[in-house]
């Protein structure tokens, strides 16, 4: 018999026998049911586990996809290199996508601090390592390409391979709270979802602006130098073994002004730190004073291309180069001058903004003041313009 049934003659017993009464109390035996379970510690787990698992798995299925079309992007853009290099066969979109994928797996190990002695050494080695494991790799693909294109694809990738990371460890952290049916870790990347998401729209963006060559907000240290070397008069670059790095030096007002960056138009990071020791320990160089210039991010409701100064190195990254300019400077006693431009991570990331590029002008006015103040006549300053140099001239 079924069950409603019995329930229905029970109540008919206890005077509660009409259709609409017997109906009535059991919605109110359900409501009565689905409030307890509610209010059990079980069930608000499950339900919040329920809730944020959804909004994550959500981010996780978009960041794959956006992953996946970046991919196919960077493949597309290098068969284009080759077929405007004379290739007559497309490049094998297997090998290709198999170089990309290796590279997006691809660790670098920090080494040991328990003993600091030549931390900065090794990190330094493990850097300069992983970027020429990076670019050999997408030079085997593009074999007699002008090296900047070439640096333009190593960039892509390497934000590639962040995005590739991201995803990994939100998706570590996703099975890992469902797997201990743990809602707090799924609460606590939900709440950083919304900073995530803004990371990787701008690493998307970047991707796309790398391989097209154009400037990101992160050059705008570079612009600065270049801008204010274009400035100057009898200007001549320097021969040196410093790879990756411009050098050159001019003459601002009687000051001779070595400028420093990352050698363009490809997107790279230079080395400045072994530009400047090179000028310092090896030319013999005595600057009056150093002074960086780099893109800085501005706080919630600064304006972007608002600029500021300071003292100290100017740079972000691991801080490898800056402890190397900051130990070069304390050796031989050379006050350090820094001019940040601000900017959000978006911004720094994608093509440069004209607030950004409009804020360089004003920067190397902030550096004529700064020479002009504290370099006399006939004094040696170094100049410095910190960031990614892609599309930026020299």
């Amino acid at each position: 018999m079924n069950i409603l049934v019995i329930l229905q003659q029970i109540l008919l017993q206890a005077g509660l026998g009409n259709q609409s009464s017997f109906w009535s109390f059991i919605s109110t035996i359900i409501w009565l049911v689905v409030l307890i379970l509610f209010f059990t510690p079980y069930f608000q787990n499950q339900m919040t586990i329920m809730w944020y698992s959804y909004g994550i798995g959500n981010f996780l299925n978009n960041l794959g996809r956006l992953i996946t079309n970046n991919m196919n992007l960077i493949i597309n853009h290098i068969n284009q290199l080759l077929r405007s290099n004379g290739a007559t066969q497309p490049t094998d979109k297997s090998l290709v996508e198999k170089t990309i994928r290796d590279l997006m797996e691809f660790v670098v190990i920090e080494p040991v601090s328990a003993e600091p002695t030549g931390l900065m050494k090794t990190l330094k080695l493990l850097v300069t390592s992983y970027n020429e494991k990076l670019e050999d790799s997408i030079k085997s693909l593009l074999p007699n390409i002008d090296r900047p294109l070439v640096q333009n694809v190593v960039d892509a990738v390497d934000g590639l391979r962040e995005l590739n990371y991201i995803y990994k460890v939100i998706m570590h952290y996703y099975r890992l709270s469902n797997k201990y049916k743990n809602p707090y870790l799924l609460i606590q990347v939900y709440m950083l979802l919304p900073i995530i998401r803004e990371y990787v729209n701008a690493l998307n963006g970047a991707i796309t602006t790398f391989l097209k060559g154009q400037p990101v907000g992160d050059a705008a240290g570079p612009l600065t130098a270049y801008r204010f070397m274009r400035s100057c008069s009898s200007s001549a670059e320097l021969t040196h073994n410093v790879k990756d790095t411009y050098i050159g030096f001019c003459d601002f007002e009687g000051r001779r002004v070595y400028v420093v960056k990352a050698r363009g138009p490809g997107g790279t990071v230079g080395n400045l730190d072994d530009g400047i020791i090179y000028l310092i320990e090896k030319v013999g160089v005595k600057p009056r004073v150093i002074i960086t210039v780099d893109a800085a991010l501005k706080f919630e409701g600064e304006k972007t291309g608002s600029i500021a100064e300071g003292v100290g190195v100017a740079m972000g990254g691991i801080g490898v180069e800056r402890f190397n300019i900051e130990r070069v400077a304390s050796k031989y006693g050379i006050p350090l001058y820094a001019i940040l431009i601000k900017m959000s991570m978006p911004e720094a990331l994608s093509a440069m903004p004209k607030d950004v590029e409009s804020a360089v002008n004003e920067a190397v006015e902030r550096v004529k003041r700064v020479i002009r103040d504290n370099v006399r006549e006939g004094d040696d300053v170094i100049l410095v313009g910190v960031g990614n140099t892609g599309g930026v001239a020299q």
